[in-house]
């Protein structure tokens, strides 16, 4: 009788032993990744919005800002094969831009400030219209391996 729990407990090691390793190992698709890049509309820079990365199965999806360069960096990617979005900044992100940027150009805003929300205010003006089909992970077409370390992924945009 004795016998049965440690090989039960044997066999409870292993279960547990074997997928720790593979997510050390980053086999499987498990563990997690940083991805950084440049999304560019027609070799333009996109200045606002957001990059969204989803599996496939649509159960893990991880979400970076664009930058006013067009630059992004999201760290905690699932290391899988993800689907990928670019979407403009919604009605309320870019109001809320707009008030800082507004804010800015009060009285008493230091200058560092008011460099950095004028910024914002120019990502409002520049932002650009970013073509339906690639604001869809299931239509744009766009896919990336996440691998384990950084990634690189710059994402080139055609408006037509």
């Amino acid at each position: 009788m004795a016998g049965a729990y440690v090989q039960r407990g044997y066999w409870l090691l292993i279960g547990g032993l074997i997928p720790t390793l593979c997510a050390l190992a980053g086999c499987g698709g498990s563990g997690t990744a940083t991805v950084e890049g440049k999304v560019t509309l027609d070799g333009q820079p996109v200045s606002a919005g957001r990059v969204v990365f989803r599996s496939a199965d649509g159960k893990n999806t991880a979400i970076a800002k664009i930058a006013p360069d067009g630059s992004y960096r999201v760290l905690d990617v699932p290391c899988d094969t993800m689907k990928v979005s670019v979407n403009p900044l919604d009605k309320l992100e870019r109001i809320k831009l707009q008030r800082e940027a507004n804010g800015a150009k009060g009285k008493g805003a230091r200058a560092p400030e008011a460099r950095a929300q004028s910024g914002a205010a120019e990502a409002i003006e520049s932002s650009v219209k970013i073509p339906e089909k690639y604001q869809d992970p299931d239509a744009s077409g766009l896919t990336f391996t996440v691998k384990s370390g950084t990634n690189t992924y710059n994402i080139e945009i055609p408006s037509k």
